[in-house]
């Protein structure tokens, strides 16, 4: 007989279902949220991921839907767009003098781009972030496989639970998933599985199990009697529901999963579920919700004001019906005998009017006028550079950058750091310099994480509008310097040059490096002190060309 469930995994299945009774709440605000922004994703309490008529039926305006849709595209593009590097290495403090580093670290921000445009992650990163918009919550697992293929999963909304550290960092995580037992025997092993799926012949038949993903507590690091999997710092277990068994036990060296929240809710307690996040979708439920029941009722008016009831000449009988296309009969004898539209009382306009003003909300809500700012520019035909926008809307890009650092510190960097390990310990990015080498502990060295910089549109849109300031401030000393030309030289021209193309988002290759311009400088310092020397002499050859010739002359003069 199987040895089936232990103590260990009930305790773990026990916590899976107490972090989702308190999910429930969620999941009904997220369902409701979905059927009016997204329907292809409201299955999260119904579990029915299939097109529903009868749900789809139910939609009468997609304001809402078509602005989410847009908010997504225009945030993708001007944060990871794959068409340019979005990203960048850079080394720590300690290291930051270390042009070898540098050097290094910009290499493997190139090989990191190549391999991220090979793999899933832009599809991935997509419903990532309608889930980050709409919901307010979404997951990412990241993981680089045997073969080397960096790969990303996005995890569906109400299938997973987790729990933040100290930092306010998801350290635990737990997940549901279905497999059929074809499915469980190639990922897990058959001789790993329970009874109950390995002897089951219905190929159509799904098993539940759990995904535990938590960090240890004080793992053995000497290795006796433990696999490698088990001494790293975050432990992986697969447990199949029903039996309670452990199929699979691993382990990761990094936390494998990125939890990103648009924004937080104040004051309510993690342990009471206050973990999950809120996004525009809340806050434009209330407004798609009365948007879709405003154009059912202008329907219907209209509807009635093309196809209005009639009036019909016989004996009134019944109650009165003011449907489309109904017919009325009304009593003989009240004037002359014919058919008759009824009076239809109603303003379409007054109902247009606030159609207009609601879509106007939830336009705004999904930032869309800031996005369509930065659309292409029809006047010349081309796109506006990050310090265009930056000038064009600063106050839209400050409303915007408290998400966008959300979203930075809670995805995309601990995501970036985790694929560097993960590259780095397969073989996959060039060998780092010595100097890059630092000693952490006697007898143990290792390579710091790098810091990873945000270089997208939108980043370097952010950056850009301190430049503004610098500009103002160099053109009043310009203005000064023809009366007082002393004045230039408060400003470090070289570092407003620099700072100021990198801040517009100009290609690194236009701007020579601190050394290059150095022996630049030097070479021409030198070339003009040797012509300096070389006027001196000949002016000095002049002279002496000159002296002796009037001595000539007064010889013959005397003479």
């Amino acid at each position: 007989m199987d040895t089936e469930g232990t103590e260990q995994t009930a305790k773990y299945l026990k916590d899976y279902e107490k972090l989702k009774d308190q999910r429930v709440t969620w999941d009904t605000c997220w369902q409701e949220i979905s059927e009016h922004i997204f329907p292809r994703k409201a299955g999260i309490t119904q579990k029915d991921y299939t097109p529903n008529n009868q749900r789809d039926a139910r939609v009468y305006d997609i304001t809402a839907m078509d602005s989410l849709e847009r908010a997504v595209a225009g945030y993708m593009s001007w944060t990871t767009p794959k068409s340019t590097p979005w990203f960048a290495f850079s080394p720590v403090r300690q290291l930051a003098n270390s042009e070898a580093t540098k050097n290094w670290l910009a290499e493997c921000s190139r090989v990191g781009a190549e391999y991220i445009a090979g793999s899933n992650y832009y599809a991935q990163r997509h419903e990532y972030l309608f889930d980050l918009w709409g919901l307010g919550t979404a997951c990412m697992f990241i993981t680089v496989d045997d073969r080397g293929q960096t790969r990303f999963e996005k995890l569906r909304p109400g299938s997973y639970v987790f729990q933040l550290n100290q930092h306010g960092m998801a350290n635990c995580l737990m997940r549901e998933f279905e497999l059929t037992h074809e499915q469980a025997e190639e990922k897990f092993g058959e001789d790993n599985l329970p009874k109950n799926v390995r002897e089951c012949e219905d190929i159509t038949k799904k098993f539940t199990f759990i995904h535990v993903v938590k960090e240890r507590d004080g793992a053995p690091m000497d290795g006796t009697g433990f696999t490698v999997a088990q001494r790293k710092k975050f432990g992986s277990y697969y447990i199949e529901q029903h039996s309670k068994k452990l199929v699979q036990e691993g382990g990761f060296d990094s936390f494998p999963f990125t939890v990103g929240r648009f924004l937080t809710w104040e004051g309510i307690d993690p342990q009471m579920g206050g973990n999950w996040g809120y996004g525009p979708g809340f806050s434009v439920l209330p407004e798609s919700r009365q948007m879709n029941f405003m154009a059912k009722m202008l329907d219907v008016s209209i509807e009635k004001t093309v196809f209005p009831p009639l009036m019909v000449p016989d004996t009134y009988e019944g109650t009165l019906k003011t449907s489309a296309r109904a017919i009325n009969p009304y009593p003989s004898g009240m004037g002359p005998e014919a058919i008759a539209p009824l009076n239809i009382v109603g303003n379409l306009e007054w109902g247009m009017e606030r159609m207009k003003q609601r879509a106007a909300v939830i336009k705004s809500r999904f930032h869309l006028d800031m996005f369509q700012m930065f659309a292409m520019n029809a006047a010349n035909n081309r796109e506006m550079t990050a310090f265009e926008a930056s000038q064009l809307a600063s106050e839209k890009l400050e409303a915007i950058s408290p998400a966008f650092d959300r979203d930075s510190t809670d995805h995309t960097q601990p995501m970036m750091i985790r694929l560097f390990g993960l590259w780095a310990e397969m073989g996959m990015l060039p060998p780092p310099p010595e100097e890059a080498i630092v000693q952490v502990a006697p007898g143990m060295v290792q390579t710091p994480d790098p810091q990873v910089s945000m270089k997208g549109r939108l980043a370097l849109a952010l950056d850009a509008i301190s430049l503004r300031s610098a500009d103002a401030q160099v053109q009043k000393v310009l203005a000064i310097a023809p009366a007082v030309p002393d004045i230039v030289d408060t400003i470090n021209f070289d570092f407003y040059a620099t700072e100021g193309a990198r801040l517009m988002g100009c290609d690194p290759k236009l701007l020579r490096s601190p050394e290059e311009v150095a022996q630049m400088r030097q070479a021409r310092a030198e070339a003009q002190q040797q012509a300096a020397m070389a006027q001196m002499l000949k002016d000095g050859s002049q002279a002496v060309k000159n002296a002796g010739g009037m001595d000539k002359v007064r010889e013959l003069i005397g003479a």
